[in-house]
């Protein structure tokens, strides 16, 4: 079933029971202006609901957080990914945890909270802000609730699945206002970085850029979509004018969807998805 109303989208799996919620996985994915969660069945590794919701400001989050229901149920675990905040990575072997405060208020500015994740692949360390209140009013529904920037997931997501790529590969995430772009080469990552985008235009100018700065041929390497992106729109168009391979990516082969969610466009939700992966 598929319920949009006004700024909502949901699908829900006829097997969706609530009576069973031990059995499920809850991912929840926060940005500044969007709240998205899923449920995986972990007997079957089955999706079997999906809900994304808009939200205007922090406060507004908060609200949708404490009003929807299905966030307060007891699941078998469950995780969240915050996507699009203030964050930088920094390689282990610089980094010192004792001076977290110092890299953030160096590159970030001025935070609230700062969390850190370890990207194993990279051997590196990500340093990232979320609002407090946000993170606190997760934290008192889902009281053991895993903790991940999405950056994390997608860099540790691209590498399990694209590690065999011999050539550099560019991978876009496009979200409302903001791009990020991940460049991989076997198993390495080669580059992360965010920009800001407010056209089309935009989208292909960082990304071209990147492709010139990493010495990249846009008619030989291959670029991934993910993200707020689709064959045909404005931006896919004016990508593919000047790039010739571009693919969407894939959901890993692992894992599967209940027959009323076929229909989602999953490279819109990889990082979503992806989650319970690297956790």
């Amino acid at each position: 079933m598929e319920i949009g109303e006004s700024n909502n989208i949901s699908f829900s799996s006829e097997d969706l029971d609530f009576q069973n919620s031990e059995n499920y996985h809850l991912s929840v994915e926060i940005q500044k202006e969007q709240l998205s969660f899923c449920l995986l069945d972990t007997t079957k590794l089955e999706y079997i609901f999906l809900k994304s919701i808009k939200a205007n400001n922090p406060e507004e989050m908060v609200q949708l957080i404490n009003n929807e229901e299905i966030l307060k149920n007891n699941f078998f675990s469950s995780s969240v990914s915050y996507k699009n905040f203030p964050s930088t990575i920094i390689p282990n072997q610089l980094y010192d945890a004792t001076k977290k405060e110092v890299y953030a208020d160096f590159v970030i500015g001025e935070t609230q909270k700062i969390k850190t994740d370890i990207i194993h692949h990279d051997d590196s360390t990500i340093l990232y802000s979320v609002e407090e209140n946000i993170t606190n009013t997760l934290n008192q529904i889902q009281i053991e609730i895993k903790e991940k920037n999405s950056s994390t997931v997608a860099i540790s997501s691209i590498l399990n699945q694209y590690s065999g790529l011999k050539e550099r590969s560019c991978f876009l995430i496009k979200e409302n206002n903001k791009i990020e772009i991940i460049v991989i080469q076997d198993d390495q990552l080669i580059l992360q970085n965010y920009f800001e985008v407010n056209s089309p235009t935009d989208v292909l100018y960082f990304t071209l850029f990147c492709f010139e700065q990493l010495k990249m041929d846009p008619n030989k390497n291959e670029l991934y979509l993910i993200g707020n992106i689709e064959k045909g729109d404005e931006t896919y168009s004016l990508l593919y004018d000047y790039i010739r391979n571009i693919n969407f990516a894939k959901i890993s082969g692992n894992l599967s969807f209940s027959k009323e969610l076929h229909q989602i466009i999953k490279h819109q939700y990889f990082t979503l998805f992806s989650q319970i992966l690297c956790v």
